[in-house]
């Protein structure tokens, strides 16, 4: 990645200023003072009458914004975004993802050289007797040399089946594999409702509205408008299925 000029830091954070304000919903003088500048100085400042930013006006616009200096100065480093989201979990929340983090990070200790030769692999402990509702997991690790050649990082997870009411599709002990790319028409994707919290196995059909139907003949078929934010909003598209294979 091409390091940013001082220059372009210095501009991006200027407009940076501007932008959060926007979206505060602050006046310029609201902005100034919770800047602790003077008026006069945040107008030159916006204005392009200021070549450079003072450093304690970045220290708190991030504590103003929340934002790391990375982002305000535009720069987006991918899965660092990720940090931004943990801040909007709770306590516990955040306990339980820093122990998945622990649990891979003791592994990769254990496995140095050949750790992205495993796969984590999600086995689902929910109610299953529709084929595809799940409420809990605990994971393990599998090994995937031949399967990580084939599909590179596009490989996300796997997720375990534990019944055999997907069948003819799926059988008992299959594992799915998952890519966290968003499902096409035909796919076969992971969505999970964020009204139940439940997590469904379903067939996605980009009609109007678009349609999620079972992988056999069994389970409810639910349909989405992708018109309408509020259906949307109702479902996170977790991944969809790129294969399916038993270790």
């Amino acid at each position: 990645m091409i390091p940013l000029s001082r220059q372009e830091v210095n501009r991006n954070l200027i407009l940076s200023v501007e932008r959060e304000r926007v979206a505060l919903g602050y006046t310029q003088a609201q902005m100034a003072d919770a800047l602790e500048m003077s008026l006069s100085g945040y107008k030159k400042l916006v204005g392009g009458e200021t070549e450079r930013i003072d450093i304690y006006v970045v220290y708190r616009l991030s504590e103003l914004t929340g934002k790391f200096f990375y982002e305000l100065a535009g720069r987006n480093l991918g899965n660092i975004n990720y940090i931004s989201c943990l801040r909007e979990l709770s306590d516990s929340q955040n306990r339980f993802i820093g122990s998945i983090v622990d649990f891979e990070r003791d592994f990769r200790e254990k496995h140095p050289a050949d750790y992205n030769d495993f796969l984590s692999v999600l086995v689902l402990t929910g109610d299953m007797k529709d084929g595809m509702i799940y409420d809990s997991c605990n994971v393990e690790k599998v090994p995937i040399g031949a399967l990580r050649k084939k599909y590179g990082e596009s490989l996300t997870c796997g997720i375990r089946v534990t019944s055999n009411h997907l069948h003819p599709v799926y059988h008992r002990d299959d594992i799915l594999l998952v890519s966290k790319q968003p499902p096409r028409d035909g796919d076969i994707g992971i969505f999970i409702s964020r009204e139940s919290n439940r997590a469904y196995l379903r067939k996605f059909r980009q009609t109007n509205p678009c349609r999620l139907e079972p992988v056999n003949d069994y389970g409810e078929t639910f349909l989405v408008n992708p018109e309408k934010e509020e259906d949307m909003n109702r479902w996170i598209k977790f991944g969809k299925v790129l294969a399916k294979t038993r270790l």
